[in-house]
């Protein structure tokens, strides 16, 4: 009962006996550190589970899990069973990212698709690992998933924008240099641009201005907020892909109306 009660507190029970005679029972705790809870819901927030294994028993596998806030837990976890846990994630075509810092935990971090070793921990943990976190801070993956899905949506978004770019600007100009030979492209030529020349000139300009702005972005990066795949995916089309559409339309407009005031062509 007294076991059961340190462990149903989130410690775990060290029984001091002599003889087969228990004498008392030591209340060892893992203190969960501040903001874990908030950062696994930030994880989450990205689509992604968080398992936490353990060779704690059941009852105090469970407390420390929802204390630290994390999706599902492994008792009494051997190396062995850490590694059917992470293959049977990626058999379904998951990613699976570990964490650790023991020798118990090597075998997971050499089969997890990225394993980030704690730089405290043993030689053996940080041999087997991808990455060795300097910090020692568990955590340390979110930032590691940020990074790179913001340089996936830093490439995407560019590429998303300088397709709809392109495709916008042709449609543009296109009719309006072709009007001449072929009239029934004044149908598509719903930009009203002043001639052939001035088409020409502003989707030239404009190409010269919009690159420059797309410089700081490639450079800094795509914003990243942590929310759902398909939210995320929703957002950028709108904003690069409908963005990509709409602004060379305008921009052009106001180059080549600009263009025919000054009389450059």
């Amino acid at each position: 009962e007294a076991a059961n009660a340190v462990a149903k507190a989130g410690g775990t029970p060290l029984a001091v006996a002599i003889n087969n005679q228990i004498y008392g029972i030591i209340y060892l705790k893992d203190t969960v550190k501040p903001g874990l809870k908030e950062r696994f819901e930030e994880l989450r927030g990205m689509g992604i589970k968080t398992v936490m294994c353990t060779g704690d028993n059941p009852l105090t596998a469970a407390t420390i899990a929802r204390e630290a806030g994390v999706d599902e837990f492994i008792a009494e976890a051997k190396p062995e069973d850490k590694i059917e846990a992470i293959k049977k994630e990626q058999a379904q075509g998951k990613l699976v990212a570990m964490t650790g810092d023991g020798t118990n935990d090597a075998p997971a971090l050499a089969q997890a698709d990225v394993g980030l070793a704690m730089n405290s921990g043993t030689m053996a943990a940080k041999e087997a690992a991808n990455m060795i976190d300097l910090d020692s801070d568990p955590t340390k993956l979110i930032s590691v998933i940020a990074i790179g899905k913001q340089l996936l949506i830093t490439r995407g978004s560019l590429t998303t924008f300088s397709i709809s770019n392109d495709v916008a600007k042709y449609f543009a100009i296109i009719p309006a240099l072709f009007i001449m030979t072929i009239p029934q492209l004044q149908s598509l030529n719903i930009m009203h641009l002043a001639s052939p020349k001035s088409a020409l000139l502003s989707a030239l300009i404009f190409n010269a201005i919009i690159i420059p702005l797309l410089i700081p972005i490639a450079m800094k990066g795509a914003k990243y907020k942590a929310m759902d795949g398909n939210k995320l995916l929703s957002r950028n089309l709108l904003i690069y892909g409908l963005g990509g559409v709409v602004v060379p339309f305008i921009g052009i407009k106001v180059i080549d109306i600009i263009v025919s005031v000054l009389h450059l062509v």
